[in-house]
């Protein structure tokens, strides 16, 4: 595996100039249970992986147990090998603290996701 390195500051611009408002979508759609809105910047093989029933079935857990999503902060750009992640702390309405990672592939110039997680201790739990 290769090392996962923190970007720098230019970079790091440049990726949440996308990153942001893809995070925005996905989240937005994880709230109002809207698979459309939450799958909208999906690369194939990410839509494959995560089909309607396996988001309502993963949405379900999520907010069973630390409700909806109410904000982000701090994003953390690191890289690894072809990928690009963004992690940020979220907050949602029963953990704050939660970790949304969202991965990119570098050479992808429609910014596709590649990769998606929510973690927290409440979530593992």
């Amino acid at each position: 595996m290769a090392q996962e390195t923190v970007v720098s500051d230019g970079v790091k611009a440049e990726v949440l100039a996308y990153a942001d408002p893809i995070a925005g979508n996905v989240m937005q759609g994880f709230n109002e249970g809207n698979y459309t809105i939450y799958s909208r910047d999906f690369g194939p093989e990410m839509r494959q992986a995560l089909d309607e029933a396996a988001f309502e079935q993963n949405r379900e857990h999520v907010t069973s147990r630390i409700g909806l999503y109410e904000s982000r902060r701090d994003p953390v750009v690191t890289e690894t090998g072809e990928y690009i992640a963004v992690t940020y702390r979220a907050e949602f309405e029963q953990e704050d603290g939660v970790a949304l990672r969202f991965v990119f592939q570098k050479d992808d110039p429609s910014h596709r996701l590649h990769g998606l997680w929510f973690n927290s201790p409440k979530l593992r739990g």
